[in-house]
């Protein structure tokens, strides 16, 4: 028997090993032979539309099959990382949107670092007018016995200045966290603000009170934001409310829950460095018997989401509610509704005893996210 040339057998090894990879992802998708760790951000929507006369008729199933296959083929999470990694240690680029490497390895979003160079700055009078609009709405409020409490949450940029890309550092002096501040509680609202104590305490912290790699504020910083709106919230309501009481603080050098959300969504192959963080263990102390919490509802951003997701409303906030952007109503138990359905808006918060706004330092230019206007709009 005559044996191959030599070129010929690597000819057919490369062949072969072309054909395995190509092979691949049809077998991890129908074996799962590798198990590859799920992408970060929002999950693919894409159904797997079923063969039917009726939907091939309408083309529906090979449109269909066509996004779910694009979606779901094997091995595609290691491909959309490979696929990433290989943007940002050739051409420096990230796939995530938004998404600004600073000093360091320090990870920003590109709106962040706006607000704290005072980019996106409204101007005097636009934040003037904003309050004025709000002072209304606590009038409003104040007459049927509610409250209103604007939290105003901490931006990353403002946080860690000296880690931002000096092409974002500090061109004007005009931003528009220290002047809402100070125009709010000109106009007697009372003002948690959150990102003037983040930055007292900063020096002195035993754990971070931002990530990393993260956008928001971290786990710890978090429980502590949490603990001190319950008192405040108590204090200005007259009313009791549940509070935290803490056990114990792990530590953990991988950062867990939100701490790298930023990490997560850009979806790379390595693990960028990160710093040891702190995760306070804690549980709800309830209410005696007979005590009557105030009803709560928190519009605002992603900052809340976090005790949102912990059960904030559920354990502590009892029979409040989260407006999601002042878009998505989010009531635990339920199913998410949208703001925008409402007949009556004013109503609808008259029925909390307390109204907390609460927004970061990037979210100001959209200051209320329209629930002024909303509220003070005459019912046709």
């Amino acid at each position: 028997m005559k044996v191959p040339p030599k070129d010929t057998l690597l000819k057919n090894a490369l062949f072969g090993f072309v054909l395995a990879l190509l092979l691949l992802p049809w077998l991890e998708q129908n074996e799962h032979l590798f198990n590859p760790k799920a992408l970060g951000g929002v999950p693919p929507t894409s159904e797997n539309v079923k063969l039917s006369a009726v939907n091939w008729r309408s083309a529906k199933f090979q449109e269909g099959q066509e996004a779910y296959i694009k979606d779901h083929f094997g091995l595609r999470p290691f491909m959309v990382r490979f696929y990433n990694e290989l943007f940002d240690r050739l051409f420096d680029e990230y796939q995530a949107k938004g998404v600004v490497m600073g000093k360091n390895g320090y990870l920003f979003e590109e709106n962040y670092l706006l607000a704290a160079s005072g980019r996106d700055f409204l101007g005097l009078d636009s934040i003037s007018s904003l309050v004025k609009q709000l002072s209304l709405v606590q009038e409003g409020l104040s007459k049927r016995g509610k409250q209103l409490l604007v939290c105003l949450a901490p931006g990353k940029g403002s946080y860690f200045p000296d880690q931002m890309p000096s092409r974002y550092q500090f061109e004007k002096k005009l931003r528009n966290h220290p002047y809402f501040s100070m125009t709010l509680q000109d106009a007697q609202i009372p003002v948690f603000d959150i990102q003037s104590w983040f930055l007292q305490m900063k020096a002195t912290t035993p754990y971070p009170l931002y990530p990393k790699t993260g956008i928001h504020w971290s786990s710890y910083g978090e429980y502590l934001v949490a603990d001190s709106l319950i008192k405040r919230l108590a204090h200005l309501s007259q009313k009791p409310l549940p509070y935290l009481k803490l056990s114990h603080i792990e530590e953990d050098t991988q950062p867990r829950d939100r701490d790298d959300d930023i990490e997560n969504g850009m979806n790379l192959l390595r693990n960028l460095p990160d710093f040891k963080m702190g995760y306070p263990q804690f549980k709800v102390q309830p209410l005696r018997a007979g005590q009557k919490p105030p009803r709560v509802l928190v519009i605002g951003d992603s900052f809340y989401y976090g005790m949102y997701n912990w059960g904030m409303m559920e354990h502590v906030f009892k029979g409040g509610e989260f407006w999601y952007y002042n878009h998505e109503r989010l009531v635990p138990g339920k199913a998410t509704t949208l703001i925008e359905d409402f007949k009556d808006y004013r109503s609808k918060t008259h029925a909390f005893d307390v109204v907390v706004l609460l927004l970061t330092e990037a979210n100001l230019p959209r200051f209320g996210f329209g629930m002024q206007q909303m509220y003070l709009r005459k019912i046709k």
